[in-house]
């Protein structure tokens, strides 16, 4: 005779909850990377991820972070300002970028990429995600260093053949080589070489004499050819041109009202290139832009077709996502 329960209750019904959203900390190391790499995540909030946990502090500043962003295209600025203390100077990178993956506003962000004093007052000039310190700051110098602005890395590069003093090289950039004009005292009437680095084989090669001699760092290269802004003047080297005919100055002129042409007699204090157009900030003039079909500076007008306010003076420009950026001085 065996025995048998039966079970009256009516069975428990088993409800069903929705599993908790995944945080960050509970995804693969590879995919957090790539969240953060490409700006799901902006740069300006990666110090916030890093107190979440110990593992994203460890994501946020590792080397395979700093690997994937030089993967990607510029779309950001580097800075690097100067602080005078007590006879004592320090350097500090920020990094101009976007806030927001939804609105076009930018932030300033520090980088703790470390700035050498002694390239202080050299010549720069980008290519890619490279910066590129050419020539002499306190004296002159055939230096030439390598910021790798992802990693942080700073290399040395090889030598030029000739050193160039403090803020007298003119530098520009055509078909991925860096051309270097100037920055030598003009002796004996003698020309001087242009030297042009390879940025893939890394080497210096010749590219001819000319007569420069001290000219100023604010020069950019523009539809294939190098412009250097002077004081009253305009040189453009042109690396394609023949024998003797590489070199061509020209007086500045700036259009006026009535399309009048005037003589601009100012000096230029810092420049840039924005979709290949050339702007310079003038000491008594502000922010112009060059017109390489009249060969003439213009005023930047507004949508109403009137002249932008004049800034009286800019600490730097630069060119990010299309659009021409300037830090002014606030007191």
């Amino acid at each position: 005779m065996s025995n048998f329960i039966a079970d009256d209750e009516p069975p428990k019904k088993h409800t069903t909850h929705p599993p908790p959203p995944h945080s960050l900390s509970s995804l693969p190391d590879d995919i957090v990377l790539r969240c953060l790499v490409r700006q799901i995540f902006p740069k300006c909030h990666h110090l916030n991820i890093s107190w979440v946990s110990k593992d994203l502090r460890f994501l946020v500043r590792s080397p395979e972070l700093k690997v994937l962003r030089s993967t990607l295209p510029k779309s950001s600025l580097h800075l690097c300002f100067q602080k005078d203390d007590d006879h004592h100077s320090s350097f500090h990178w920020f990094t101009l970028s976007e806030t927001s993956t939804t609105t076009t506003e930018y932030g300033l962000v520090p980088n703790p990429t470390p700035f050498p004093p002694h390239k202080y007052g050299s010549s720069t000039v980008t290519v890619g995600s490279k910066i590129f310190f050419i020539g002499g700051s306190i004296e002159s110098s055939s230096d030439l260093w390598i910021l790798d602005t992802p990693s942080g890395n700073m290399t040395k590069g090889p030598s030029m053949s000739m050193p160039r003093e403090k803020g007298e090289a003119a530098v520009g950039v055509i078909d991925g080589k860096i051309y270097v004009l100037g920055g030598r005292t003009f002796l004996d009437g003698r020309f001087h070489e242009v030297e042009v680095f390879d940025v893939k084989s890394e080497t210096w090669e010749l590219a001819g004499l000319e007569n420069v001699r001290k000219i100023s760092q604010r020069s950019a290269s523009v539809e294939g050819k190098v412009y250097m802004v002077e004081y009253k003047k305009t040189s453009v080297y042109n690396p394609r041109g023949g024998e003797g005919k590489r070199l061509v100055q020209m007086v500045n002129h700036r259009l006026s009202e009535g399309g009048r042409k005037d003589r601009l007699k100012d000096m230029a204090h810092r420049v840039c290139v924005v979709e290949d157009v050339l702007f310079a900030f003038f000491n008594r003039t502000g922010l112009m832009w060059f017109d390489t079909k009249l060969y003439v500076w213009r005023r930047l007008v507004g949508r109403d077709g009137k002249e932008l306010p004049f800034i009286l003076y800019a600490g730097a420009i630069g060119g990010i996502r299309g659009k021409a950026c300037g830090f002014v001085y606030d007191g």
